[in-house]
């Protein structure tokens, strides 16, 4: 009975939703189970999404560490092994209950397990220790042990060898215990510079994790939901590497081909985008540039909360230009058939979901901009709007899309969070830049975008007149840059990166698939030239 149970749970056709829309529901049950038996306590808004966010990216984490290891262990693929596991994950439901029976009206505060290398090592020898009141708690403990018997029958089942079950019980209880101890594995790499591995202590670790979250100009005094932001912060920035790591290990058929169309000069622009907005508020608000290492977790999840929005505009984008690709953008992976539309829909939902999830991680302003792009996205390229056929209106939305990142680069240094003291002149001036220059990525899709009836720039002039018609307006954007930003210094860098835009539009030896690289890498050159003529010098008196 129980190798039929497992094998109709290895053989349910799980796919990425369905996956995600499961895990969030045990975590959703878990939730509220814990406030459910503390009475629905009165907690701040932040506290409660704090809370519940790093529950939902602390088990995550957690299932993609122990599904490697499960596949990579048991040699069983994937799909069976991510079914078993997912129902083995009902387990985190209980352990509120279980310290709710076991300490009854008594305190008992399930917690991460701070403390120095020698006091974890004994921890581990002794199932986390002596004190199961505060820390690793009863209801923990109990799900751990139950997660290795667990483990360990699967793994007699699968493989009918006693000792690689043993082994799997084994390794199972260590990646269980430096996640429940994952702040101080982390302290200790953080202290390493300034001190010996063996001379961290908990008092160390607590006032690295249990003071104050402070980042650039965001403040969040409440020690526990300042846990709650630095974990968040971090385990969004470590699930992005090990789900990459994840697809480019089990779906490498897949993963280059959607790699390669990812437009990679996009992504830099959405990256830079950030950082010079980033630069503009430090210039403006100095006295906020304090440089930490949650500093670093937090301008990364933004950029990476752009990135993936920029992903999920790509997958879903591809799907609904297929037919413009078919004819003019032939090696893209959904027109090659290298990647199906059903994979494309599920990649889409992923990107759409971790770009908010890593906004939020910074703040709600910042997660409200990341909707706000995914939906200029959605009315750009999908029905019932598809704003991409109206050539003004579409660059006009695509530059927005594209300003609303500098500004949340720039937020994020400025006192409360507003834009207030954001000059008027560069969102107009990114603006007018990007409604000129954006219509250079559609001179290689003319002849599709023709027959679908999407009535760009260069369907209506034509390639030699549009080509002509962008590099004017790139030249202009230029010099008008020069007068808006008030800085002569400039003039010569304007001057030449927008020449020499003007002159590679005009160059036909360039073919149309290459020229925004070119347009693109000058912006990016001119950029650096404004960071290091106008911010760097405020910014290195504050460093």
């Amino acid at each position: 009975m129980l190798h039929k149970f497992l094998a109709k749970i290895e053989s349910y056709p799980l796919t990425l939703i369905g996956w995600l829309t499961a895990f969030s529901a045990i975590i959703a049950l878990r939730m509220l189970g814990e406030n459910l038996l503390a009475g629905f306590q009165d907690v701040s808004l932040a506290f409660f999404i704090g809370s519940t966010l790093v529950a939902w990216l602390f088990f995550a984490f957690s299932y993609l560490i122990v599904l490697i290891f499960l596949v990579f262990w048991l040699k069983t693929e994937l799909k069976k092994a991510a079914n078993v596991l997912l129902w083995g994950f009902l387990l985190v439901i209980f352990p509120p209950i279980i310290d709710k029976i076991w300490c009854g009206q008594s305190f008992c505060w399930s917690f991460y397990a701070f403390d120095s290398l020698k006091g974890l090592l004994i921890r581990f020898l002794t199932f986390f220790g002596n004190n199961a009141a505060i820390g690793i708690t009863y209801g923990v403990r109990v799900e751990v042990a139950l997660a290795i018997v667990f483990m360990i029958l699967y793994a007699y089942i699968k493989q009918k060898k006693t000792i690689r079950a043993l082994l799997a019980g084994l390794f199972t209880y260590i990646i269980l215990f430096v996640l429940g101890s994952f702040p101080s594995w982390l302290s200790y790499l953080y202290f390493l510079p300034k001190k010996s591995l063996f001379a961290v202590q908990s008092f160390d670790i607590a006032g690295l994790f249990l003071t104050p979250a402070g980042f650039f100009s965001i403040s969040e005094p409440d020690f526990m939901n300042a846990l709650n932001v630095k974990m968040n912060l971090i385990y969004a920035y470590l699930l992005v590497f090990v789900l990459i790591f994840f697809f480019w290990l089990y779906f490498r058929d897949k993963f280059w081909p959607v790699v390669k169309n990812i437009r990679w000069v996009q992504i830099t622009i959405h990256a830079g985008l950030i950082l010079t907005g980033a630069g503009l508020g430090a210039f403006y608000f100095p006295n906020n540039l304090n440089i930490n290492v949650f500093s670093f977790f937090a301008i990364s999840n933004l950029i990476l909360a752009a990135i993936f929005a920029w992903l999920a505009s790509v997958f879903l984008n591809d799907q609904v230009d297929l037919e413009i690709d078919k004819l003019t953008n032939a090696q893209r992976p959904l027109a090659t058939g290298a990647v199906s539309s059903e994979d494309y829909r599920q990649l889409f939902w992923i990107c759409f979901v971790f770009s908010l999830i890593l906004a939020i991680t910074v703040g709600a302003k910042f997660f409200l901009i990341i909707i706000v792009y995914q939906t200029i996205g959605w009315v750009y390229s999908a029905w019932p709007f598809r704003l991409k056929r109206f050539p003004f209106v579409a660059s006009f939305f695509s530059a927005l899309a594209l300003a609303l990142l500098f500004i949340s680069g720039f937020i994020l240094l400025a006192d409360g969070q507003n834009i207030t003291r954001f000059p008027h002149q560069v969102f107009w001036l990114l603006i007018i830049a990007f409604m000129i220059s954006l219509p250079v990525k559609d001179l290689k899709d003319i002849e599709g975008d023709k027959a679908d009836e999407v009535w760009t720039i260069p369907v209506l002039l034509g390639e030699t007149w549009a080509r002509f018609a962008i590099g004017l307006g790139i030249f202009v954007s230029y010099a008008l840059s020069v007068l808006w930003l008030n800085a002569k210094i400039l003039f010569f860098p304007a001057m030449i990166l927008g020449a020499l835009s003007f002159w590679i539009l005009q160059t036909k030896k360039i073919s149309p698939r290459r020229v925004h690289i070119f347009v693109f890498g000058f912006l990016f050159v001119y950029v650096l030239a404004i960071f290091f003529f106008i911010f760097y010098p405020v910014i290195k008196l504050h460093i």
